[in-house]
């Protein structure tokens, strides 16, 4: 049985506004997040997915919950699907991690795979959530679940677990983007990323 996979990002919070690296810091939905969420959870919610699963974080948690609201289900919440630490750079924005640390913001937004200072490189937290989705899929009977986590490390693990060589092959998500994959029990599928519905 070939399952259907959806990974969806978080909507918009005001650090995403602000260009401030959120890592693992819980900052909520702000209004037009929440907004998004519902209208994504209504283009999502016609596929149906019987499991949904989402970082514990809330930004994802209540992106998760606009769509468990419409199909009437609950959401596991696991903590492994969290976005990766970014250590000492959390709560700035580029600018001021430019200022502070400018060769390890250039090497990081070259595509690197270095750690922020007290932080998690992007094959550390890829390999988190990638291994957490694997287990999550394969120990489920579910034939749809939705993963609900966050940008940086929904794109690591799909590029992990496409068997893609090094990191950013496949472009961001942008808040509420979602990607579709099929899993046939052991080959991962891209059918779709960085879907949008309209806003």
């Amino acid at each position: 049985m070939t399952k259907t996979v959806i990974f969806w990002r978080h909507g918009e919070t005001d650090y995403n506004v602000e260009r401030r690296f959120q890592g693992q810091s819980d900052i909520p939905l702000n209004r037009r997040g929440r907004r998004q969420a519902a209208q994504s959870a209504a283009y999502l919610s016609e596929l149906r997915p019987d499991l949904i699963v989402s970082s514990d974080l809330s930004r994802a948690a209540d992106t998760a919950d606009a769509l468990a609201s419409l199909l009437d289900t609950q959401v596991v919440r696991d903590d492994r699907l969290r976005e990766t630490a970014f250590g000492r750079w959390e709560g700035r924005t580029r600018d001021e991690i430019s200022a502070a640390w400018p060769q390890e913001l250039h090497e990081w937004l070259r595509g690197a795979d270095m750690n922020p200072p007290g932080g998690e490189s992007r094959i550390e937290s890829g390999q988190r959530v990638a291994s957490a989705i694997a287990g999550i899929v394969d120990g489920s009977d579910s034939r749809t679940i939705a993963i609900v986590a966050h940008g940086a490390v929904l794109r690591a693990a799909a590029e992990l677990l496409l068997g893609m060589d090094g990191p950013g092959r496949l472009a961001a998500l942008g808040n509420c983007g979602h990607g579709e994959f099929g899993f046939t029990g052991s080959n991962w599928i891209l059918r779709s990323w960085g879907t949008i519905p309209s806003q």
